[in-house]
Parts: C-alpha cells; structure tokens; sequence
C-alpha cells in the first residue's frame, strides 16, 4: 500500500467571481497531522469539498491512498471520516440514535463501538438527549462521534473546533493526537493558529486560492516564535507579489 495518505494533482475549482483554488499540488503521507492555513475565502473549503468528492474539480484529481476520488469514488473514501463546514444531525433524535442512523453505512459499527465513539469525544453523558437541545461544541462533538464511527484511516474535519470552549478544545486536541498515535492520518482546516501550532505535525498555507508554502511545524518554530508570525508573514509576502 502508498505511504502517501492524500495526493492531490492539478486541482483546481474557479468560480464566477474569480474565488476558488487553482493549481493545487500537495502530498500528505500517513501518520501526518496536517494543518491547512489560510484567510477567509481563499479556498480551504473549496479544496476539502473536492478532496471529499462532495464537488467536482474543473481539473485535476485527487488520490486516497492511492485510489481516485474522480475514477473510484468508493474505494478513495472507504477509509475516510469527516466534516465540511458544519457538523449535521437530526434534530429530534438522540445523540445515540443518530450515531445509529450513521452506524447502518459502516459494518461491524455495534452500540458498543457507538458508546466508545460518545466517550471519546465527551459526549456519552448526553446520549440520550434530543440534538435541538445541544450547543454548537455539543454539536460539533457529536460531528465528530460521527465521523470516527467507522475507525477511519483518514480524519478530513473543516473547523473541528468551532463553537468549542476552552475545555473542549483540549479535549479536540487530545483525541486528535491520541488517534494519530494510533495511526489515523488528519487533514485539518482552522483558524484557531495557536490550536494548529500545538495539534499539527505539517503546514499548508493557502492564499489567494493557490498553496503558498509547506513546512514541517518544528522547523517553522525554529525560523519563527510561533505560527501565528509565520503566517503573518506569508500572507504579508504573498500578498505583496
């Protein structure tokens, strides 16, 4: 099997305002935890919706350990959880009812690994409340119960820390690494900097719709004091050209 987790080649999505991603090269091998940086609008969403095959590209491709998103869809996304944007869920049913629902895709997914799921991410204690009733970090959690159901080999999660509070962020921050040990690859899209500098392993920034610049975080921490300074200096640079 590839040692490469994600292969994107020539990906590109350019919308009628001129928005978009373009020409997007990027290898994320096994065992990474990798952050994906950029400003609002420049196209992080974008590339995790056609990474994820919910969108698709004007060209390029994009490989899962080593199957293709655009030539087979299934195999590409056999192995992978994640979140887009918001983290979905029926309302007028229980936090475990709704892992239910999620857990009729996935074989072998019983209410023990559904209660496994709920501990890991805080949320065993609200299983059998409806999910109108939940905060948005009660939401997200639930998200990400969701999206770890199939003990995935690939976690894509757009903003997993959103409506988070502070203990929630830890609590993010320690499954992520605890699941990366255990050898779950991630891709990670957020604004939260100070989270990415002390969750991620490697960092994308993205400008302008195009990848500007990827660097392992300890060699970044050697040139900069923190990743907040490195970003604001690619964005400063970039911005310039």
């Amino acid at each position: 099997m590839t040692n490469k987790a994600i292969e994107i080649t020539d990906l590109a999505k350019v919308y009628t305002n001129g928005r978009g991603i373009s020409d997007l090269n990027l290898v994320v091998d096994q065992g990474d935890i990798f952050g994906f940086l950029g400003p609002n609008g420049a196209g992080k969403t974008t590339a995790m919706k056609m990474m994820t095959g919910l969108m698709k590209p004007d060209r390029g491709d994009v490989k899962i350990f080593g199957a293709s998103i655009t030539e087979d869809y299934v195999n590409a996304m056999k192995h992978v959880g994640c979140i887009i944007e918001t983290a979905e869920s029926y309302p007028y049913l229980t936090a475990n009812e709704n892992l239910k629902l999620f857990a009729r895709y996935y074989p072998g997914v019983d209410q023990r690994r559904i209660d496994e799921c709920l501990q890991i991410t805080g949320m065993l204690k609200y299983k059998n409340e409806k999910s109108k009733k939940f905060s948005l970090g009660m939401k997200q959690r639930l998200g990400v119960a969701a999206a770890i159901l199939s003990k995935p080999k690939l976690l894509i999660l757009d903003e997993p820390l959103n409506g988070l509070d502070v203990e929630g962020m830890l609590d993010m921050r320690k499954m992520i690494k605890r699941l990366a040990e255990e050898g779950t690859t991630f891709f990670i899209s957020s604004h939260l900097i100070h989270d990415v500098e002390l969750t991620c392993t490697r960092i994308g920034v993205v400008y302008g719709g195009k990848l500007v610049n990827v660097e392992y975080t300890r060699n970044i921490l050697t040139n900069y004091s923190s990743l907040e300074n490195y970003f604001v200096s690619e964005v400063d640079r970039n911005g310039r050209v």
